[in-house]
C-alpha cells in the first residue's frame, strides 16, 4: 500500500503479502493512493478519514470480501477502477460533493443493487456500472449531460432508468445488455445515440426519439426484434451502419427529408418491413 507504513509482529519467516481484514486511514489523509488496497481479498471494512477528497486508480480493485463502504461528505473523485470487482458490496452511499466518477469504477460489483448519484455529478464514464448484475434501480442527477460507452452494459436486473432532461449524448452500448427493463423515454435535448446503444434490447416495442436528435449510431437498435415502429425526427442527418438490423417486427419507416448518409446494412434482416419512405 504506497505511501502508508505498517508495522507486523509475530515470529518466524516474514510473509511476502498481508492482507488486512479491518483498516483505518489516518486523520487528514487526502487521498487514498492507486492500487493502496488492490486484490485485498479478506478486508470486509475501511474507515475513511473526513478530510479525504479523492480515491485512486484501482485503490480497492478486487476486494471481493468488502460488503459497504460509508465514503466522507468531502470526496470530490473517484478514480478508475476503483472499486471495480468489488462483487460482495451491496451499497454505498455516495458524498453530495461528488463531481467525477472514472472509468470501471465499480465495473463488476456484481451484488450492487442500488445507487443514487449525487446532484453536482455532471458525466458518467465508460463502464462505470459494466456487469453490476443485481442492479434493479439508478437515480441519475438532473444536472448529467454525458453517459460514457457501455455505462449500463449487463445490467441485467435493471427495469427502468429515468434519463435526465439535460442529457445531451447516450454512449455506445449504453444500454447493452438490459434485458429486463421494459419502456425508455430519451429527453428531449439529446442529439446524438452511439453504437450499439440499445443492441439487443429484445423488450423495446417503441420508442420516442426526440425532435433535436442528428446522429444514430452503428447498431444502435440492432437486434430489437420487437420493435413495431419508430418515428424518426425531422432534425436527424444520419444513420449508422446496422443501425435496425434485426428489428423484425418494424413494419414500415419514413426517413426525413434532412437525411444525408444511411450506413450499410442499416435495415438488414428488418423481415416484416412492407413499406420505406425516401426522402
Amino acid at each position: 500500500m504506497a505511501g502508508v507504513r505498517a508495522c507486523i509482529r509475530g515470529e518466524g519467516e516474514a510473509p511476502m503479502e498481508v492482507l488486512l481484514a479491518a483498516c483505518a486511514l489516518r486523520h487528514g489523509e487526502a487521498r487514498v493512493p492507486a492500487h493502496a488496497f488492490r486484490g485485498d481479498t479478506s478486508m470486509t471494512s475501511i474507515a475513511l478519514p473526513a478530510g479525504l477528497t479523492s480515491i485512486g486508480e484501482g485503490a480497492f480493485y478486487g476486494c471481493s470480501s468488502m460488503t459497504s463502504i460509508a465514503l466522507p461528505a468531502g470526496l470530490m473523485s473517484i478514480a478508475e477502477f476503483a472499486f471495480s470487482g468489488c462483487s460482495s458490496l451491496t451499497s454505498i452511499e455516495l458524498s453530495a460533493g461528488l463531481t467525477s466518477i472514472g472509468d470501471n469504477a465499480f465495473d463488476g460489483c456484481s451484488s450492487l443493487t442500488s445507487i443514487e448519484l449525487p446532484a453536482g455529478l455532471t458525466s458518467i464514464g465508460r463502464s462505470t456500472f459494466y456487469n453490476c448484475s443485481s442492479m434493479t434501480s439508478i437515480a441519475l442527477p438532473a444536472g448529467l449531460t454525458s453517459l460514457g460507452e457501455a455505462a449500463f452494459w449487463g445490467c441485467s436486473l435493471m427495469t427502468s432508468i429515468e434519463l435526465p432532461a439535460g442529457l445531451t449524448s447516450l454512449g455506445g452500448y449504453a444500454f447493452y445488455g438490459c434485458s429486463a427493463m421494459t419502456s425508455i423515454e430519451l429527453p428531449a435535448g439529446l442529439t446524438s445515440i452511439g453504437g450499439c446503444a440499445f443492441w439487443g434490447c429484445s423488450w423495446m416495442t417503441s420508442i420516442a426519439l426526440p425532435a433535436g436528435l442528428t446522429s444514430i449510431g452503428w447498431k444502435a437498435f440492432s437486434g430489437c426484434s420487437s420493435m413495431t415502429s419508430i418515428a424518426l425526427p425531422a432534425s436527424l442527418t444520419s444513420i449508422g451502419g446496422a443501425a435496425f438490423n434485426g428489428c423484425s417486427s418494424l413494419t414500415s419507416i419514413a426517413l426525413p427529408a434532412g437525411l444525408t448518409s444511411i450506413g450499410g446494412c442499416a435495415f438488414y434482416n428488418c423481415s416484416s418491413l412492407a413499406s420505406i419512405k425516401l426522402p
